[in-house]
Order: structure tokens, then sequence, then C-alpha cells
């Protein structure tokens, strides 16, 4: 009989260097989306959150640890603080790195700051829209006039980009939800024809980010996840179709599966606590390093796995090269956040091997 060797949590598990940082530089955010809550409190600097001058050294490390990696910029609405934002833009610009952001579009509202992002901002921008309807982006995300501001900006991005010859990707993206699921192929229309965005990017919801402590039943999750995942999964494959989106049969197997569990284990309304998908299907902890306000790194959003104040250079590397056992234990998880376009293990699209990403 063959013996298999005895796992014992210093093997190598991932030894490729981390694809993403993602990058928190405020918690703050000008909407009141329905299914965030930062909203809900004021931004407050505190003593322990990092210098931009600290964050500017993490990512010059991680840049020495994938000198191709992208950096991810992560809030609240992180261009309320441009003076923590267009550094970033700029050093990942120098480095060589690639820089994604998704924004609201509400600071984006005239040629001037259309023309800045463009020349000195992110590699890829994604602007948060959720329908083609602007009373239902409206409801969603809050606020009267943000569909219009949502749109606008990725207008005039595009107008910028035209003028300035430049190579930016512009995206929308929407949380896919009971609201307008059912209208998917009408806002592929809009997205792609009329706004002209060079992509329409689904996010489905996940459980409400509620940092308010009391809250015991997460009433918009329960009464806003997709209920019907087979009239879903047939949508997407007419839309996929119909637009030549080349969607990946097993992203949409994830998807299904997803809605399939919380309905199957009836505790939408448990929110974050609820049992999440029968299977995992996340491998965030595989390419992700996430970084907070107080320079603490982790290989997920979720504060349920620890994670290492970044305090010297060096500090990056070992927690990268380091964390093979908390890896094992992360393998198994079922967080809901695993149909996040940020962690889930299959990308939405196959792409042609030459321009195949990840981040899709």
């Amino acid at each position: 009989m063959k013996l298999l060797p005895l796992l014992t949590g210093c093997e190598p598990f991932n030894t490729q260097p981390p694809r993403f940082l993602f990058t928190d530089i405020n918690q703050q955010c000008n909407l009141k989306c329905k299914h965030c809550m930062f909203w809900a409190r004021p931004e407050v600097e505190l003593p322990g959150h990092i210098s931009i001058e600290r964050r500017s050294e993490i990512i010059a490390e991680y840049a020495e640890l994938n000198p191709n990696g992208t950096v991810v910029i992560c809030g609240g609405e992180s261009m309320m603080n441009p003076e923590r934002y267009f550094p970033i833009t700029r050093q990942t610009r120098e480095l060589g790195l690639i820089c994604f952001s998704v924004v609201n579009g509400t600071m984006i509202t005239d040629d001037k700051m259309a023309t800045r992002m463009i020349a000195e901002g992110p590699s890829e921008v994604t602007v948060s829209v959720n329908s083609h309807r602007s009373e239902v982006h409206d409801h969603t995300r809050g606020m009267i006039g943000s569909f219009d501001l949502a749109t606008g900006a990725i207008r005039l991005m595009l107008q910028a980009r035209e003028r300035l010859g430049a190579s930016t990707v512009i995206y929308a993206m929407a949380v896919v939800c009971q609201p307008n699921y059912r209208e998917l192929d009408a806002f592929y229309d809009y997205v792609l024809n009329d706004l002209g965005a060079d992509k329409l990017k689904l996010n489905f919801l996940q459980p409400t980010f509620e940092p308010i402590a009391g809250i015991q039943e997460d009433k918009f999750y329960r009464e806003n996840l997709i209920a019907n995942e087979a009239e879903l999964l047939e949508i997407l494959r007419t839309c996929n179709e119909k637009y030549q989106l080349n969607f990946d049969p097993e992203w949409l197997r994830v998807v299904e599966l997803y809605h399939k569990s919380v309905h199957v284990h009836g505790d939408a309304a448990k929110g974050w606590a609820s049992q999440g998908t029968s299977e995992p299907i996340c491998n965030s902890y595989e390419r992700n390093i996430m970084l907070n306000m107080f320079g603490q790194a982790r290989l997920c959003f979720s504060t349920n796995f620890p994670g290492t104040k970044l305090k010297r250079h060096g500090d990056l590397r070992k927690f990268w090269y380091g964390n093979n056992r908390l890896r094992r234990k992360m393998a198994k998880c079922t967080a809901p956040c695993g149909v996040s376009h940020s962690v889930r293990r299959v990308s939405a699209t196959i792409k042609p091997l030459e321009i195949e990403s990840d981040a899709a």
C-alpha cells in the first residue's frame, strides 16, 4: 500500500506571486446603497490608519513580488479622497503595474475630472450601474439622480479617452438581484450600444455590508436575492448568445449553485451568518492580498481569517509565502462572498489565451 505524505502545513501551497493587491483608501460613501452600509457612519481618520507614504511603500514592495501585478483601489467611494486616490494611480503607472478602480461616478461630473481619470488615473475604471432604467438604479443606490451621474461619468470618460487616444478600459458593473435580473437583455443593449462602455460586468447580490452592531436580520438580502435561479440561468444564456459574451459554463454553474444554496438552506435573513454555498467557490487566498486602513494584510476581505500587520519592508513577502496553514483552512470556506467578482474561483468569460485575465 502506498503511503501518502503527512501534511504538516509547511508544504508549498502557492508559489506564484500575488496577482492582485486590494487597498482600502477610505470607508465613506456619498450614496446610500441598499446592499451596503458604509454611508451610515462618518469617515473618521484614526491614529492607527496608515499614511499615504506607508501605503506607497507597501505598493512598491508588492511590485517587487509581482512586477506585472494589479493594484485595486477600494473604498467606500474611493474618489471622495483624491489626495489618496491619485498618488496610487500615478505610482502604479511609474512602476508599470496595472491599476483597477470601481467608482460610483458621482465625482466625475465634468471634462476636467474625466480627462484627469484618463490621463493619470487607473488602467481600468468600472462605474457601478444597476440598471438601464434610472428609477431602478436610483432606488437601489439610495439617491435620486445617481443614475444620471453614473452614466454621465462613463460618457465623459469615453469622450476623454477618444480625445487623448488612450487605452483606459471603461466598464459598467451591476449588482444583479431580484429588481433587475429579468431586464438583463435590455440592460446589455443599453450599456454596449447606447452608453458604449467596453463591457457590462455582473456582480450578484451578497449579504448587506453591515458595520452597525445590533442588526440581527438582513431584510434587503432576504427580499432581493434572485428567487428563481433557473430563470436567471435561462436569461444569462440568452444574453450570452445574443451579445456573444463567451460566458464560461462553469461560471454559470457556480452562479446557479450560489443562489440555489441559499434557497435550500432557507437562511438568507441571516445575511453573513448564513450557511453560504454548498461547496467552496472562492480562491482569493491563491491570488489576492487585501490591505486595510490599518496596514493589515489579509488573503480575503473577511475578518473571520486573521491578518498580519505590515510594519516594515519584507513583511509583505513573509505574509504571502508564509501562510500555507491558513490557506488550507480558507480552501474549505463557503461564505456567500465567494460569488464576488473579486474573489471567485472562475472568471465569468472564457478569453483567448493571449489576452486572458483573472479579473473578469
